[in-house]
């Protein structure tokens, strides 16, 4: 668990992160795979995905062997399935259309142990890799590492956001772009001023908590956008997006290559 912490402490210094989603492929090794292409983390997704909680735990077991934070996106602050995701080791939760003060203190309370929230006690679980040792310093030590982030999706929570991060135990925000956009309106449109001035709040609202901020998103020029105003933790695509950038790349060196063989027996048949 220690590059978990490491991760939180990198965020709270204001080092700049890059990260993936795993969207819906259930291959446990796939994270040693997306660490060696370099990635800080992984957003493991909880909401769109249809990981079944055995699978979560399965993925999430590899990831805390090779010292990889998975984050696992949940759709509700539902306090039953939140611990059991940190009880498996998650690095994190992120929750989805974070809309109001009570949310996120639903997240909180869930996911941290007393005195910030009031986390469920099992110690002798794959979080303590099944040695907690000193209760008082397991539960001190999680809190300290776990990273606890609401997910900014409209215009109004963007508005809250200063609130939203003001509550004690939450880590950090992340924006989620296309929701955001197809509520304003303005579908894709991230440049559009009522987009950049909900992402500036965001941003602003971060920093003036003491807090970190960030986007979902494949768009490289949403993320050049983001950082300009201040944001530090971006996860880009998924493993689906490069399955198909990868799949299209090779069936377009095929059919070059082919064109290529084609012509030239043309040209010996011609000589």
């Amino acid at each position: 668990m220690m590059e978990a912490k490491l991760l939180r402490q990198r965020l709270e210094y204001g080092e700049t992160v890059f990260g993936t989603m795993l969207s819906e492929i259930y291959v446990p090794n796939i994270v040693r795979l997306l660490q060696g292409c370099g990635f800080s983390f992984l957003i493991l997704d909880g909401e769109h995905g249809y990981f079944d909680l055995t699978q979560m735990a399965n993925i999430i077991a590899v990831a805390d062997g090779i010292g990889l934070p998975i984050i696992v996106r949940v759709a509700s602050p539902e306090k039953g399935r939140l611990t059991k995701i940190m009880d498996m080791g998650a690095s994190g939760v992120l929750l989805s259309n974070t809309e109001t003060v009570e949310d996120a203190r639903r997240l909180v309370d869930a996911c941290m142990y007393a005195p910030v929230g009031n986390r469920g006690v099992s110690t002798f679980r794959a979080h303590t890799n099944y040695h907690p040792g000193d209760l008082e310093c397991t539960m001190r030590a999680a809190n300290a590492r776990n990273l606890i982030i609401c997910q900014i999706e409209s215009e109004g929570a963007a508005e809250r956001a200063k609130d939203l991060l003001a509550v004690p135990g939450v880590s950090g925000a992340m924006v989620g772009p296309n929701d955001m956009s197809q509520h304003m309106g303005i579908l894709g449109q991230y440049a559009h001023p009522r987009m950049v001035r909900a992402l500036r709040l965001v941003s602003e609202a971060a920093a003036a908590n003491g807090k970190w901020s960030g986007v979902i998103t494949g768009n490289a020029g949403l993320i050049r956008q983001c950082r300009e105003l201040g944001m530090t933790c971006f996860s880009a695509g998924s493993e689906l997006n490069m399955l198909a950038s990868g799949g299209k790349k090779t069936m377009e060196m095929l059919r070059q290559q082919t064109a290529r063989d084609l012509e030239d027996a043309s040209d010996g048949k011609a000589d």
